[in-house]
């Protein structure tokens, strides 16, 4: 049995060592002979691939689930920093969302992580329900008193519900666990920040909402600066859908693209 599960450790060992070099070594091809808009399509279309293959393994990673998590993220943060293929060839940030899902799924506990998914896969890939749903599994496997800083991600999911989404009552609702979880945390040493305030902070963001509020202005902000991210055409196109629920439209003034109510003069 021991020669057996060292077989499977040093089996997913290996697995794991081809899939990070598989991803490095068409990196260093394009520093060295350039990035080509065909390179980056091809890059994207493989570490979705490379993303699902991850999705596949065993729900218990062989034993390697903080590893694969860790390694996902590190993945991320390469695949997001990647301002050539963003800006100049428009392949957009539509892989957030898988990376998320893996991470999440193999770390839940990895708190630091949910902050990067609120800004790239809400704000930058605009897909603020699928971060919810990633959000809302992830906080199944967290206790306050074990992760002290688990608050801020029933905050985060707050932000996303009531700014993008427009659900007044889910938002209250996170608001109001968040404010049970701060003041259930025990930090551990200097807290960057103090629990107390935020479990009152979180109060009052909840009182605000007890009342029926127009969260149109709020959402069309919020939308704005996800359309001044965008650099592809599948976000645009999400965050027109959006605005038209919101009746506003996107209009194109002096080359820049710009939101107006649609029965504004054009």
């Amino acid at each position: 049995m021991r020669f057996r599960n060292l077989a499977i450790n040093l089996g997913a060992i290996a697995l794991f060592a081809a899939i990070a070099l598989s991803l490095q070594f068409p990196k260093l091809n394009q520093r060295l002979g350039g990035q080509t808009l065909e390179d980056t399509r091809k890059g994207v279309r493989e570490e979705e691939a490379r993303l699902k293959l991850i999705r596949q393994l065993p729900p218990h990673g062989l034993g390697f689930n903080n590893m694969i998590a860790n390694f996902t993220f590190l993945q991320f943060l390469q695949y997001f920093g990647d301002d050539i293929a963003r800006n100049n060839f428009q392949t957009g940030y539509s892989l957030s969302p898988r990376y998320f899902e893996n991470i999440i799924d193999r770390d839940p506990r990895f708190v630091s992580s949910y902050i990067y998914m609120s800004a790239s896969v809400s704000m930058f890939a605009g897909v603020p329900r699928e971060a919810n749903d990633i959000y809302s599994k992830g906080l199944q496997s967290l206790d306050p008193e074990k992760q002290p800083t688990a608050y801020s991600i029933w905050r985060y999911k707050a932000t996303d519900q009531l700014l993008f989404i427009g659900d007044a009552k889910g938002a209250r609702e996170s608001y109001l666990k968040a404010a049970d979880w701060a003041d259930r945390s025990k930090p551990i040493g200097k807290a960057v920040e103090d629990p107390k305030l935020v479990a009152e902070i979180s109060r009052q963001s909840a009182k605000w909402l007890e009342e029926e509020r127009d969260l149109t202005k709020a959402q069309t902000g919020a939308w704005s600066t996800v359309l001044q991210n965008a650099v592809d055409k599948k976000t645009v196109q999400i965050v027109a859908q959006e605005l038209d629920k919101l009746g506003m439209t996107i209009v194109e003034r002096n080359g820049v693209p710009t939101i107006v109510a649609k029965n504004s003069p054009k």
